[in-house]
Formats: C-alpha cells, structure tokens, sequence
C-alpha cells in the first residue's frame, strides 16, 4: 500500500481526534483549510471509502431498501 497524499492524511488526522461518527461537512471544512485545497463532495467521499477499504477507519452502511447511508469513524482500540 501507498503512503497516504497529504489530502487523505489530513481527512485521517481529522477522523482520529474525533469520537463516534463523522459529520462530513465539518470533515470538508477543516480538511480545506488545513491543505489549502478544496474539492467536490464525491471526490472527498471516494478518499473516505479508500481509507475505510484500506483498513484506515471504520465504516459501516445502513440500508433501508435502497436507501443507503455510510457512517465513516476512527477504528476503535482494543479493550485489554
């Protein structure tokens, strides 16, 4: 696997010092403004589903028909 650009690195670091699930929306608004860059909804929602495919964090679907929402969250530590 490919080290991470800094887009992504950021959107991890962000993810990391949060607890439960993400709003996306302030996700895209700090990721901006820490890297000077900004981008559309989808290509930020693709970065966040290859950091879950990855292994990265968390993210779980839920499904009413078809209906589809995906909740995206840190990896959880494990209890000792």
């Amino acid at each position: 696997m490919s080290k991470l650009g800094p887009i992504s690195q950021a959107i991890l670091d962000h993810i990391d010092m949060k607890k439960g699930y993400i709003v996306i929306f302030d996700m895209l608004h700090r990721v901006s403004r820490k890297t000077g860059t900004s981008h559309t909804n989808p290509w930020y929602f693709r970065r966040l589903v290859a950091l879950a495919l990855e292994g990265h964090i968390e993210a779980r679907v839920f499904r009413t028909g078809d209906d589809v929402a995906i909740k995206f969250k840190r990896l959880q530590e494990a209890e000792e």
